[in-house]
């Protein structure tokens, strides 16, 4: 009766640990998988953040050479 307790326990532990083997392979590539989805959409907001941020700066910079133009046209008159 030991005998077969101790095959019974062994094939036991052997179908968790293959079990958990392949839980973990399969969380693990879910995982990356979910990561590089993240990582590709934290560069696409980078990328749309960095167009907007130059159309500022090109907007800022027509409104301040607009404003220097007027100034100087005030000081000459």
């Amino acid at each position: 009766m030991g005998y077969l307790w101790r095959v019974r326990l062994s094939s036991f532990l052997a179908g968790t640990a293959s079990a958990s083997a392949a839980g973990f392979f399969f969380l693990y590539k879910d995982h990356l998988l979910a990561r590089a989805a993240i990582a590709r959409q934290v560069e696409d907001i980078k990328e749309a953040s960095e167009k907007h941020y130059e159309a500022l700066n090109q907007r800022i910079s027509v409104l301040e050479s607009r404003n220097e133009s007027e100034d100087t046209k005030e000081a000459s008159d």
